[in-house]
């Protein structure tokens, strides 16, 4: 009898490449020297700006506070039900979007030092370091501060916000300090912050489902664009480079799209030795949530083929209310590819993107 999809994932070693923690402010504060620290307690840090007034939640059907984690129990509960051996935790917040940089700076180590006291400190569990992009210095000395804590395994960059677009020289010395500590930059997409990227396009949609269709690729393929056409591959080749939550659908087009363009236009690229494709192919890795619904799932099994096992590994995104269980992206290895190929999605494409030692 063929096994069960919970039955094969409960003997395989499982990494979970996006898994969101929530910090409330009055436990960040002691984190936060005056007069940040006034300000977090005091004010709704999270949303500088406006919200953007989407109903995420649709009328209260989706309870946004069954969406966090607080605690290492939280999350090894989570660990038991979902089979994941080894979860990479992140703060979610993106920083980019603030406003007043030397708020974004404090609330990155704050981040930062909240995560260690609270939750490496209390667990085995790995982690990404918080970035705020607005002082690439700055973000660069929070990754030389925290580059020997073992269980910090790379850095995390919110790419709603930040601007310019994060290919720009300017981030030059915040990838050389990633570089330098062996630390891979994570890339995450987010769709309540669409409206700092994309306002003008924010402000002519009418429904959350129109942004929430967008908001993540948008970013991600805005950032991957950046990032091979400035060269910054080819200036810190020993650097990878992940993206979250924006699944695959875009990756091959934006890949071959940069192929064509690059084989036009050279000389608006001219820090390229090789093609777009094999930049993003030797460098750059990709989590599979959300994974997409095809009405044919054959079309999944193609798509996941030309993104490449070597470069595909699978994410939850939970706690999240749209979070993929591992038997989404399982049932299309299990039925389409090899066992080895399977293992990498699963466990040793994470561990080479990450540099895991587990």
């Amino acid at each position: 009898m063929a096994q069960t999809s919970q039955h094969a994932l409960s003997e395989t070693t499982v990494v979970d490449a996006d898994v969101h923690l929530t910090v409330h402010p009055e436990d960040l504060a002691p984190y936060i020297d005056e007069p940040h620290k006034t300000h977090v307690s005091n004010t709704t840090y999270g949303t500088p700006f406006p919200s953007s007034g989407w109903d995420q939640w649709m009328g209260g059907k989706i309870d946004d506070n069954w969406s966090t984690f607080t605690s290492t129990e939280e999350i090894d509960q989570f660990c038991d039900d979902f089979h994941i051996d080894h979860p990479i935790i992140n703060t979610f917040d993106p920083l980019g979007k603030f406003p007043q940089d030397e708020l974004a700076n404090a609330l990155m180590r704050g981040y930062n030092d909240y995560v260690l006291d609270n939750i490496l400190d209390e667990s085995e569990h790995k982690a990404l370091i918080a970035l705020a992009t607005q002082e690439p210095d700055k973000a660069a000395e929070e990754l030389d501060r925290l580059g020997d804590e073992d269980q910090f395994v790379g850095a995390y960059i919110g790419t709603t916000g930040s601007n310019p677009p994060l290919g720009d020289p300017k981030y030059d010395m915040m990838y050389k300090a990633a570089e330098d500590n062996d630390l891979p930059i994570a890339f995450h997409g987010n769709a309540e912050d669409f409206m700092f990227e994309f306002p003008r396009q924010n402000q002519a949609l009418n429904k959350f489902v129109q942004v929430h269709t967008l908001a993540h690729t948008w970013s991600q393929e805005l950032t991957l664009n950046s990032l091979i056409t400035e060269g910054v591959p080819e200036k810190f080749p020993g650097l990878n480079f992940i993206f979250l939550e924006s699944g695959i659908g875009w990756v091959p087009y934006t890949m071959h799209r940069l192929n064509k363009e690059y084989s036009i236009r050279r000389s608006e690229a001219p820090l390229l030795e090789k093609s777009p494709e094999e930049y993003i192919r030797e460098s750059c890795y990709f989590a599979s949530q959300p994974l997409g619904e095809p009405n044919d799932l054959t079309h999944m099994n193609s798509l996941i083929e030309m993104v490449g096992t070597e470069n595909l590994m699978y994410a939850s995104d939970y706690p999240h209310w749209d979070f993929d269980h591992p038997s989404g992206v399982d049932k299309h290895l299990r039925s389409h590819f090899s066992a080895e190929q399977r293992q990498q999605v699963l466990y040793d494409t994470p561990i080479e993107a990450f540099k895991l030692n587990i």
